[in-house]
C-alpha cells in the first residue's frame, strides 16, 4: 500500500522546487516569500533525507517556516538594494545615437521637451556637455544617449 508519510522528505523537496518554478517563471522573481519558502523547503527536505530533521509533517512544516523566515531576514536588505539599484548611465550603444532631430518646442535644463519619433513620444534632456543653453523650436539636436523613453541630446553647432 502507498503511504505519503514514507516520502515526506522527497515531497518537501518537490514542493520547494515547484514554489521556485512558480516564482521564477510565473512571477519573475518579484516576491521574496515564494523564493525563501522554496529554498527553505528544499534545504529542509534534504536535511530530512540525511536524518538531521525528523520526517514528520510537523517537523518539516515548522522547519520550512523557520527557514523561510531566516532566509527572508537575511536576504531582505540585499534584495531590496538590488531592486532599488542605482541609476544606470545612458545607453551609448544604440542605433538612435547620432540621430538628428528638429525640436518642435523649446528645450532647456529647466524646461524639458518632448518629441514624437517613430510613433513614440520621447522626453528630451540636454546632456551635461551642452551646458545651460536654451534651444528654440526648429533648432536641430543630435542624440548622444538613450534611456527608456528619453533621449539625451546636444545642440548641433554651426561650423
Amino acid at each position: 500500500m502507498f503511504s505519503v508519510s514514507i516520502y515526506l522528505a522527497e515531497l518537501t523537496v518537490i514542493v520547494g522546487l515547484l514554489l521556485l518554478a512558480v516564482e521564477v517563471w510565473l512571477l519573475g522573481l518579484s516576491t521574496i516569500v515564494l523564493l525563501a519558502t522554496g529554498v527553505a523547503a528544499i534545504l529542509v527536505g534534504l536535511l530530512a533525507m540525511v536524518g538531521v530533521v525528523p520526517e514528520t509533517v510537523t517537523a518539516l512544516f515548522s522547519s520550512t517556516g523557520i527557514g523561510a523566515g531566516l532566509l527572508t531576514a537575511m536576504l531582505w536588505r540585499p534584495l531590496k538594494q538590488l531592486q532599488r539599484g542605482g541609476r544606470r548611465p545612458d545607453n551609448r550603444h544604440s542605433d538612435f545615437i547620432g540621430l538628428i532631430l528638429t525640436l518642435s518646442e523649446p528645450l532647456s535644463r529647466e524646461q524639458p521637451s518632448t518629441i514624437k519619433y517613430s510613433g513614440v513620444t520621447w522626453q528630451l534632456r540636454l546632456s551635461s556637455a551642452a551646458g545651460d543653453c536654451t534651444l528654440l523650436a526648429g533648432e536641430q539636436v543630435k542624440v548622444v544617449g538613450v534611456d527608456v523613453g528619453r533621449f539625451t541630446v546636444e545642440p548641433i553647432l554651426p561650423e
